[in-house]
This record gives C-alpha cells, sequence and structure tokens, in this order.
C-alpha cells in the first residue's frame, strides 16, 4: 500500500493529519463509548446516518445536534464529555492500533518534512493514544492542534499552519483525512490529500488519492 502513497510524498514539506478514522480505527470506537453512556443515561442508540453526520465537529456542537435530533436533553456536557473521553480512551488504548501505511509513512519522513496533528477530538484523550502508539516524537503538544473557541473547525488550523511554513508552496503539504469535507477546504487551499477509508465513515469522493484500510488492517 505505501508504494501508492510514497509518489504523492516525494519533495513535500509537511504533512497534516487527522486522528480518528486517519491514524487508526478509533472513530468507531469513540461511539461505542457515546452509545454507551447515551444508551445507558438516555435510553438511546445514535445511529449510523446520524454518526456520519456528526463526523469531524467538536463534540461540545454534536451534543447539542444529539439533543435535539434525539429529543433529549444533557445537562452538564462538561460532565458528560469527561465520562465518555475516559471510556473513549480505555476502549481505545485496549483495542485500537495505528495502520500499518501510517507507520510507514512516519518512519519514512525525512529531517526537513514538519509534521502536524489536526483534531477535532479531546486534547489529553489524543496526547494518551499518541503515547501509548509511541508516536509522541512526531506529534507532541508543539505541533498538535485541537478545536477549541478561538479555532472551532479543523480547517481553521490549515491557515496557521501554512504560516508556521513560511512562503511554502501549497502543492508541498500533504493533508491525510478521513472526511470529505477537510478534503474539499484541503483541495481548497492547493494541498495534495489522501483520503482514508476505513470502512465507518462516509464513502471518500474529495481525494487525489483514496486508501483503504481494509487492505492493511493494521498492527504491530
Amino acid at each position: 500500500m505505501y508504494k501508492k502513497i510514497k509518489k504523492l510524498l516525494d519533495n513535500k514539506r509537511c504533512f497534516i493529519f487527522d486522528l480518528d478514522g486517519t491514524l487508526a480505527d478509533t472513530e468507531r470506537l469513540h461511539w461505542v463509548a457515546h452509545n454507551e453512556i447515551l444508551k445507558k443515561e438516555y435510553g438511546i442508540e445514535v445511529d449510523h446516518e446520524h454518526i456520519l453526520s456528526y463526523l469531524g465537529k467538536p463534540e461540545e456542537v454534536f451534543l447539542g445536534e444529539i439533543e435535539k435530533d434525539y429529543n433529549i436533553v444533557i445537562e452538564d456536557k462538561e460532565k458528560y464529555s469527561k465520562k465518555r473521553a475516559k471510556l473513549a480512551i480505555k476502549i481505545i488504548l485496549k483495542e485500537s492500533r495505528p495502520f500499518k501505511f501510517i507507520q510507514d509513512v512516519l518512519s519514512d519522513a525525512g529531517l526537513g518534512i514538519k509534521v502536524f496533528l489536526v483534531s477535532a477530538q479531546n486534547k489529553g484523550v489524543a496526547l494518551k493514544i499518541m503515547k501509548k502508539w509511541e508516536f509522541y516524537r512526531y506529534f507532541n503538544e508543539r505541533n498538535s492542534f485541537f478545536c477549541d473557541e478561538a479555532h472551532p473547525v479543523k480547517s481553521d488550523y490549515y491557515v496557521e499552519i501554512m504560516k508556521i511554513l513560511k512562503n511554502a508552496n501549497p502543492k508541498e503539504v500533504v493533508l491525510f483525512e478521513d472526511v470529505n469535507k477537510y478534503l474539499a477546504i484541503g483541495k481548497e487551499h492547493g494541498f495534495v490529500t489522501i483520503g482514508i477509508d476505513s470502512g465507518f465513515g462516509e464513502k471518500i469522493t474529495e481525494a487525489d488519492l483514496v486508501i483503504n484500510t481494509k487492505e492493511n488492517k493494521i498492527g504491530y
């Protein structure tokens, strides 16, 4: 599989990675945690169609949408999120491993290539996962960006990254993503786009190259 990617990576200066569904099949496991709590506390289970509409959004945003879609009230969203994050990290660290091709990409990256993580995931959860997978040397607090009030959507950080790179040609940037919305935005910025199809989310239609992870399911 890596041979498919390598040609697109030649002569690049920067790789931008999403986390869930891109580095590993974690998106599905986050929703296992969501549904376990939602079923226990609210008597609902979010169906796959609704999950697809929530992908890529900060948790506080889609929790509001869940309330409207399922006619419930999550009175303390911060408490809910902490509980969900604790359960999710337990499930992910037990069951998930990074995709093999990601390991190949990172291990083959030259010293001159900057690598960034841009995610809507909870920062604490994400950094614990990076340490567990021994990815912390690639993705640490200095080169990891997470949605917050100042940057509510992931694509806000694409502009910030280009400022960090200083005079980089957008064609020297490769975006790894599993959500069409952000792949399309990456294309608008001029990035090379690699879409990751893990079999859980939407069908990828907006990438220069689509990687089906079923071909290379993973692990170490």
